[in-house]
């Protein structure tokens, strides 16, 4: 039997399954079919009360405070009890245990660190729709937790310098940690950077979570500069990266190899995932959200457990278990290997998967939002030092208001820093274009759907930003000549005899033209 390919099941095998309890009233089938209900023995493992989580976070975080740990607690279950309410049972799934384990974390290590923020930045509160983000901070309200007046955000805006580097320790804001040493200068990423206030605060607590042994997950807009923020957060750790992009049709075999051609003939070498692990490099991973949700799990297995099977049939393995020598198949994990996944936020008009949802809780969040007005000004500053003031004025006040309207819903793509930044670097390289004829560049799509021009053009002119005007449109008044001055009489002051001296002076008018002073 074994020669023709027949081979006995051991008698000791066994399958063990783990899985979540299936969603009632959903468009898709439930996975717990009455076919698969007589395969198993079923085992419910129940949720952990109150006591026992808290029990299990003082056990494995001796040095946070415990009025601190018990009020995020209180907060927890209260929010986990309240089944009527949908909302508050979706955020509630957002503070797992091991989300709450993170959160300890980060207070035992860093003594300044508050509970409002923490659960804000675990929720992504800056996605939430405007009903949700108001329910959550009543409940915080009623559980007296509010945001520290003195946060690390005006800790960092007081330093002179938003970074150093010296003597193998690197300071962003008040967060110092030291430098891992590294070997291959050559990948580490050196992109055009112009710091400002808000990417720093950013940065500052990416480098927390990083000095926790933390994989980073960074959700936002297409356009806020989350590549940016990645490789200069590298740049300044002096670590090696290794980049893949997702897209939809990324499978799991092509996650873990890549094929090459060599000498007219097609070789599977590792991809950049399996060398970031075997090198214990950065893997950075790009349009995550655009993958199917089967491919990106695989990287569930390989955070939780630390192992995953590749595509060729070896197996990855932490450096903690013991490997034979003579395993040829067994990959041990880098102690140095980090994940920084990146992703756009679930939903129109980026139509992609909601990875937070499917694997959020295995990373620590970071919600990127577009620059605030001071910070993307004193960028764009950087970035056109010789394009005028008050015409960088008008774009971050328009493109602010543009913001806004996406957040409540009244246009669909929210225009991001890199539109800005595009404006910004064209006037910059050519003066005598027209601020009108450049912002065209990026809202002459939208002539396609006509009210959605209107408005646009109807906001840019209240900005000062005169989209829209066509020449053949403005008339200007016929011009008549003025006579020369001539004497025509004098004047004399109430009650005095002497006429009141007067001057002829000539009176030059100046127009400003492409930011320059001309006389008319």
């Amino acid at each position: 039997m074994v020669k023709r390919g027949v081979r006995p099941i051991h008698p000791s095998f066994r399958i063990l399954a783990l899985a979540e309890p299936p969603v009632l009233n959903t468009q898709k089938p439930p996975w717990l079919s009455p076919e698969s209900l007589t395969m198993f023995l079923y085992h419910y493992m129940r949720p952990l009360d109150g006591a026992e989580e808290a029990n299990v976070l003082m056990d494995l975080v001796p040095g946070c405070k415990t009025d601190q740990l018990k009020q995020l607690m209180f907060f927890t279950q209260d929010l986990r009890q309240q089944q009527a309410n949908s909302t508050l049972v979706s955020l509630s799934s957002s503070l797992s245990t091991r989300q709450l384990l993170r959160i300890a974390k980060r207070m035992e290590q860093f003594g300044h660190e508050d509970i409002h923020t923490a659960v804000h930045k675990a929720c992504l509160s800056q996605f939430l729709p405007q009903m949700a983000r108001g329910i959550l901070n009543d409940q915080l309200s009623s559980h007296n937790i509010y945001a520290s007046r003195h946060t690390t955000s005006e800790d960092s805006a007081e330093q002179t310098e938003p970074w150093t580097k010296q003597d193998g320790t690197l300071r962003i804001g008040r967060t110092t940690v030291a430098l891992a040493p590294n070997v291959n200068q050559i990948k580490v990423p050196d992109v055009l950077f112009y710091d400002n206030p808000q990417h720093t605060r950013v940065m500052e607590e990416m480098l927390k979570d990083y000095a926790l042994g933390e994989h980073l997950l960074l959700v936002g807009n297409q356009g806020v500069g989350k590549n940016k923020l990645v490789d200069r957060f590298l740049y300044l750790l002096d670590q090696p990266r290794e980049y893949i992009q997702l897209h939809r049709d990324t499978t799991v075999q092509s996650l873990t190899l890549q094929p090459t051609v060599r000498d007219g003939r097609i070789l599977y070498e590792d991809s950049p995932m399996v060398v970031a692990l075997q090198r214990g490099h950065v893997l950075v991973v790009d349009e995550a959200d655009k993958a199917p949700t089967h491919v990106t799990c695989i990287l569930k297995a390989l955070l939780e457990s630390g192992e995953m099977i590749l595509g060729d049939g070896r197996r990855v393995i932490t450096g903690g278990a013991s490997v034979p020598k003579d395993m040829d198949d067994v990959i041990v994990a880098h102690p140095n290997f980090r994940l920084i996944v990146l992703a756009n936020r679930p939903g129109f008009p980026f139509l992609g998967n909601d990875f937070f949802a499917s694997l959020g809780d295995m990373f620590s969040c970071h919600a990127i939002g577009n620059p605030d007005k001071l910070s993307e000004l004193a960028m764009l500053q950087q970035y056109g030092p010789d394009v005028p003031m008050d015409i960088l004025e008008k774009l971050v006040a328009a493109f602010a208001e543009l913001r806004g309207l996406a957040d409540d819903g009244l246009i669909s793509y929210p225009y991001s820093t890199r539109e800005v930044v595009n404006i910004v670097k064209h006037l910059q390289k050519f003066h005598d274009e027209g601020l009108p004829m450049v912002v065209r560049n990026v809202f002459d799509f939208d002539r396609y759907q006509p009210e959605l021009q209107e408005q646009l053009i109807s906001l840019l002119q209240k900005h000062g930003i005169p989209l829209g005007v066509e020449k053949d449109g403005i008339k200007v008044a016929k011009t008549f000549p003025l006579p020369k001055p001539s004497f025509a009489g004098r004047f004399f002051r109430s009650g005095a005899s002497q006429p009141v001296e007067w001057q002829e002076k000539e009176l030059t008018i100046q127009v400003r033209r492409h930011g320059k002073d001309t006389p008319v």
